[in-house]
């Protein structure tokens, strides 16, 4: 099984993305936010067949929006919907995309546009 590696060169942009929320996260520590996030393989690094190591892939985020007050509930369900769909189902890579799509298609549309 690979190993997971997060690509070092974009934590500045990363930083910038948390920037408006340090305040509140520096004041009261434990608290969290909920965010969206986008993963992509950019570099993979296999092993011989007699090296112990595990191969790994390198993994950098080319997208990632923190949620606001009013949108963390709506994340949080479709969070805890996407998790029961993928240990009832398997995992969702195995998943049919339609399969997918339908299941995310029944949650509540306030997760782009909260209600005002």
């Amino acid at each position: 099984m690979p190993v997971p590696k997060l690509d070092s060169k974009i934590l500045k942009r990363l930083e910038d993305s948390f920037l408006p929320h340090t305040r509140s996260l520096y004041d009261r520590l434990g608290s969290s936010v909920v965010a969206i996030i986008e993963l992509t393989s950019v570099e993979r690094a296999e092993t011989a067949a007699e090296e112990e190591k595990a191969p790994t892939v390198k993994l950098r985020v080319t997208g990632l929006e923190i949620a606001t007050r009013d949108q963390e509930d709506a994340l949080r369900r479709a969070q805890q919907a996407m998790f029961q769909l993928r240990t009832t189902s398997g995992t969702l890579a195995e998943l049919d995309s339609e399969q997918v799509a339908r299941h995310i298609a029944r949650l509540p549309n306030r997760i782009v546009q909260p209600e005002e």
